[in-house]
C-alpha cells in the first residue's frame, strides 16, 4: 500500500500547488483546513502509522468539507454551478484519497473505494492539469484513478474468464421503402480532399471504410476480459430505459464490471422478452476517463482539417438501445467497433416536419419514432424524405451539423463518436 501512496503523492510533489489556487486562497476556512491537513503528507509517510489518530481526524475534516462542496454541486442547475466548487471538489477529492489510503486497514477495498472517489470527482469536479517531465499535461484525478487501478491489479484474484463477443452476429440490412429514393454513398479511405469537397463542405452524410481497420480496438474490444481488465472497477453513469426521451428513462452510477456483465454478456439483456430494461453506456467521455482505453482509437484524418481538439464520446450498449431522431451542433464520425446499428437520417430542411419537443432540454429531439411514424399525430412526417442504412463493425458514418440521425443497436455493439467543427 506504502507504494501506491507513494506514487499519488508524488502526482502533486509539490502540496503548495493546491493551496495557491484561487479556490482555495478566496475563502480563509478551506486554506486553513487544507494547510493543517497536507503538511504531514510532506513528511515521511512513517507519520501515519505512528500517529493514526491524527490522520484519522483530518480524513474527517476533509469529510466534512467534501460533503458540503458535494452538496453545493447539486444545488440549483448543474450549469449554474460555480467553476472554484468544482475545482474544490477536484482538490478535496485528491485529498480524500491519500487520506483513505493512509488509515487503510484493509488495502482491496481501501483502493476500490479511492477509485470510485477519483471516478465521481472526474464526473463532478473540474480538471486541474499538471506539466510532466516530458513537458505535456495531464489531469490529477485521471492520473490517480489509472495509479490506482495498476496497483489493484496486483491484488485481483482470478476469475473464470468471459466468452469474447461474436463478431459475425447476422444482422439484417435496412430496407428503404418505396417511398424513399435517398441513399448514403459508400466510400473507401477517400483522400482529405476528396471528404472535404464531397462531404464535409456540402454537408453530405457518408459511409466510410477502411479508415478504422488499424485501430487496435477493433481486435481488442469485442473481448470483455480485455475490457474488465483496464477498466472493470471504474464507476460510469448509465442510461436506464428504452429512449433518453420517455418517461421511463433514468440514470444511474454504476460499476464498469458489473454493466458488462449485466448487460453485454448476459444473453437475456437483449431478449426483448426479458423484464430487464434497457442500460447504456451512451454519449460519455469515457476515453478521457480512462487513458488506456484512448490508447486504442485514433483521431481520423479528416478531423485534423479542420479541427485540432475533437470531442470523443463513447457508446457501448446491449442489442435494442435507442438514440430517438435528433441533431447535434457539430460534424460526428460515427465510428463502429464492433456490432451494427441500424440508423434513419433526415435533412435538416425538415425541421418542422418533425416536430421537435418544445422544452428547451429537449428541442433538438423529434416526437416522431423515425422506425413507425405515426401520421395521423404528425401528418407532416409523410413529407419527411429518410436516408435509411445499417452501420457494420468497421464502418464510419459521417453525419453533417443538424442533419436528424436515429440510432438502434442490433447486436451488442460499441461505438466511437467524434464531434468536431
Amino acid at each position: 500500500m506504502e507504494r501506491c501512496i507513494q506514487a499519488i503523492l508524488f502526482i502533486i510533489p509539490d502540496k503548495s500547488l493546491l493551496l495557491n489556487r484561487d479556490c482555495v486562497i478566496v475563502n480563509k476556512l478551506y486554506h486553513k483546513v487544507l494547510s493543517d491537513v497536507l503538511e504531514p503528507l510532506s513528511n515521511r509517510l512513517d507519520r501515519c502509522k505512528t500517529d493514526r489518530n491524527s490522520f484519522s481526524t483530518n480524513l474527517v475534516k476533509i469529510g466534512l468539507m467534501y460533503d458540503v462542496v458535494y452538496n453545493r454541486l447539486h444545488t440549483g442547475q448543474w450549469n449554474a454551478v460555480e467553476s472554484g466548487d468544482r475545482e474544490m471538489f477536484t482538490i478535496l477529492t485528491y485529498v480524500r484519497i491519500v487520506y483513505t489510503l493512509c488509515v487503510s486497514e484493509n488495502d482491496v477495498d481501501s483502493i476500490k473505494d479511492a477509485i470510485y472517489l477519483a471516478d465521481l470527482g472526474l464526473m463532478l469536479g473540474c480538471p486541474i492539469e499538471k506539466a510532466d517531465t516530458s513537458a505535456t499535461t495531464t489531469d490529477i484525478l485521471t492520473e490517480t484513478a489509472s495509479t490506482l487501478t495498476n496497483h489493484l491489479a496486483e491484488f485481483s484474484t482470478l476469475e473464470p474468464p468471459l466468452k469474447r463477443l461474436r463478431l459475425d452476429v447476422q444482422v439484417e440490412n435496412i430496407i428503404a421503402g418505396e417511398s424513399d429514393s435517398n441513399t448514403v454513398p459508400v466510400v473507401s479511405c477517400p483522400s482529405i480532399e476528396y471528404f472535404g469537397k464531397q462531404f464535409y463542405d456540402l454537408k453530405q452524410p457518408a459511409i466510410l471504410k477502411g479508415i478504422i481497420d488499424g485501430w487496435p480496438a477493433m481486435e481488442r474490444w469485442h473481448d470483455p476480459n480485455y475490457l474488465l481488465n483496464i477498466a472493470g472497477e471504474r464507476t460510469v453513469p448509465i442510461e436506464i430505459g428504452s429512449q433518453y426521451s420517455n418517461d421511463d428513462w433514468s440514470q444511474k452510477l454504476m460499476k464498469f464490471r458489473d454493466f458488462v456483465k449485466q448487460n453485454i454478456c448476459n444473453e437475456e439483456a437483449s431478449n426483448p422478452a426479458g423484464e430487464q430494461r434497457a442500460a447504456y453506456l451512451a454519449q460519455h467521455d469515457l476515453f478521457d476517463q480512462i487513458p488506456a482505453l484512448r490508447a486504442d482509437i485514433a483521431v481520423p484524418d479528416y478531423i485534423a482539417r479542420t479541427d485540432a481538439r475533437p470531442r470523443i464520446k463513447a457508446w457501448f450498449g446491449p442489442k435494442g438501445t435507442v438514440s430517438p431522431l435528433h441533431t447535434d451542433p457539430c460534424h460526428n464520425l460515427l465510428c463502429q467497433v464492433f456490432g451494427a446499428k441500424v440508423i434513419i437520417l433526415a435533412r435538416p430542411e425538415d425541421t418542422e416536419k418533425l416536430y421537435p419537443h418544445e422544452h428547451f432540454i429537449l428541442n433538438n429531439t423529434s416526437q416522431v419514432d423515425a422506425r413507425q411514424p405515426d401520421f395521423e399525430r404528425f401528418p407532416l412526417a409523410r413529407e419527411v424524405s429518410f436516408y435509411r442504412l445499417t452501420l457494420h463493425r468497421g464502418e464510419v458514418l459521417y453525419i453533417p451539423p443538424k442533419w436528424w440521425h436515429y440510432v438502434e443497436s442490433l447486436s451488442p455493439s460499441f461505438s466511437v463518436s467524434f464531434w468536431f467543427e
